[in-house]
């Protein structure tokens, strides 16, 4: 044994006398080529730092508020105000939406001053082959013929006595927020369609118009802009499947056309439709605005006596505190939170949540807008006119569009909370100080470990080192032992395991099984 260690010695030292010759020769630029043939790093902002924080880690300890009680005092209450800041902010954005409600309108949905606004979808033919006159049909060859056409109109007007022409009469384009008209034919693509222009209008395939009320004009130009109906007017015939016999066909410029119309009507007030089963149960309805169905949670909620008050251990209060209680009357240190029951749960899907969670997942998951009014009308060229064969009636308050508005009161409050409350620029700082503020929580933590280390190496360093030698040789055996009793059963000795003989046939079966028993394979 001792001649093979300085046989090794030997051997490193005749590499180290030829290393340094070797370096002695090609001079210090030898060093370079190998230094620039490693690529170089990728600059720090091309990878992000992927932090993974364990609650703990972002959790005050106990121990520390022994060490500094008046900054973590501090640190509590800088806590609380947070969450009377969120629960602050979302009532006024509530508020803010009830406003905006009652500023357009001081009567609910159910008020007598309800009318109905009657649409009808229709069209109307013109010199179609049926429609020429004996003359025309007998020199059919001999002179052109004007070309068919067709025109799809919706228009709608309010159910009562006033005449058209009466100024103050509200036109149908008044109730409503957005009109499309798609026109496509059934077994053919968008491109593949091909429609013709009447007296040089449009041809296009879609039709929209919008009703921009972020950006109001003045009275006079918004009267100019309103309108009793949209028609859409093109060239060419469409004749209805159904409308044909049994083994007759058309060709396909006469193929029937299909338009896709949606339209959206406003809403006074914004009400919003309600997805989850389960809150309409609670709810007693589909369609509800925001603050109304927070207020039917809550009256729930209280009426059924959810609430619960947690409070943090007595060892986190001090004497800034138990002030702070008695100026404002509540606890800083309480929480309220809100245990569900069955309904609660199968709506909101957890066992316990707060305010600010419930307001949240109103906004976010629980209700969407209404869907606007989509019909699929079939354009018929075999009589003069349809109309009357699509009719829809929709219940609208022509008085909350007689009012006048203030100069921008018709701006959505959504707009308002967009810019203020959830503006990207905010929530980006916001997120750069939480990421800051959990980075430093860590930190501290990780600091309170180091002084406890030090602090007891000094305490007695005779039998901390010894307990720290202890512990690191358990670890080092559960790190180094793949037995499962180690803890009562000793290791054999390293010279033992590696001989041959202590793999027993026994031996080998019974830590297989416990390998593939243990679904590591």
């Amino acid at each position: 044994m001792s001649s093979r260690k300085r046989q090794s010695a030997k051997t490193a030292r005749a590499n180290a006398s030829r290393n340094a010759q070797m370096r002695a020769t090609n001079g210090p630029t030898s060093a370079t080529p190998q230094q620039t043939s490693l690529p170089p790093p990728p600059p720090p902002s091309a990878i992000p730092p992927a932090i993974s924080l364990k609650p703990t880690d972002v959790t005050i300890s106990p121990a520390l508020e022994k060490l500094f009680p008046g900054e973590i005092s501090f640190y509590r209450k800088l806590q609380t105000k947070e969450k009377q800041l969120d629960l602050f902010i979302n009532r006024k954005v509530l508020d803010l939406q009830e406003h905006q409600t009652n500023s357009t309108n001081q009567l609910n949905s159910s008020t007598p001053d309800n009318e109905i606004l009657r649409i009808y979808i229709y069209n109307t033919s013109e010199n179609q082959f049926w429609q020429l006159n004996e003359e025309q049909r007998q020199n059919i060859g001999a002179q052109p013929l004007p070309p068919p056409w067709w025109t799809l109109r919706v228009e709608g007007r309010l159910l009562n006595p006033d005449p058209v022409d009466l100024p103050e009469r509200k036109k149908f384009s008044s109730f409503l927020s957005s009109l499309s008209v798609e026109i496509h034919r059934k077994h053919k693509t968008d491109d593949e369609l091909i429609l013709r222009a009447v007296n040089g209008g449009p041809s296009s395939r879609i039709v929209e118009w919008n009703d921009h009320l972020q950006n109001p004009k003045n009275d006079a130009e918004r009267e100019q802009q309103q309108f009793d109906g949209l028609d859409v007017r093109r060239g060419g015939s469409s004749i209805p499947s159904d409308q044909l016999k049994d083994g007759d066909s058309v060709g396909e410029e006469e193929e029937e056309i299909y338009c896709d119309i949606t339209i959206q009507p406003k809403m006074y007030p914004i009400r919003l439709q309600v997805l989850n089963e389960s809150l309409i149960e609670l709810l007693g309805c589909n369609e509800i605005t925001q603050r109304e169905c927070f207020q039917r949670i809550f009256s729930y909620i209280k009426m059924k006596n959810l609430f619960e008050i947690q409070n943090q251990p007595q060892g986190q209060q001090n004497q800034q505190q138990s002030q702070s209680q008695q100026d404002h009357g509540t606890d800083p240190n309480s929480v309220i939170t809100i245990k569900t029951d069955d309904l609660l749960y199968r709506i909101f899907e957890t066992n316990s949540l707060s305010m600010p969670q419930i307001l949240e997942a109103i906004s976010s998951k629980l209700l969407k807008p209404i869907e606007p009014i989509k019909i699929k009308y079939v354009i018929n060229t075999l009589a003069s006119s349809t109309l009357g064969d699509v009719i829809i009636d929709l219940k609208v308050n022509s008085k909350l569009l007689n009012q006048k508005e203030a100069p921008g009161s018709s701006i959505d409050v959504s707009e308002i909370v967009n810019d203020v409350v959830r503006n990207q620029k905010y929530i980006d700082e916001i997120n750069r100080l939480n990421e800051t503020l959990n980075t430093n929580l860590q930190v501290l933590n990780y600091n309170k470990i180091k002084y406890d280390f030090y602090s007891k190496l000094v305490q007695d360093p005779v039998n901390f080192l010894e307990t720290l030698q202890k512990k690191n040789a358990e670890y080092l055996r559960i790190l180094s032992s793949d037995s499962m009793n180690y803890a009562s059963v000793d290791l054999a000795d390293e010279e033992v395991i590696r001989r041959s003989d202590y793999y027993t046939d026994e031996f080998m079966s019974e830590h297989i099984s416990a390998l593939l028993n243990s679904g590591r394979f």
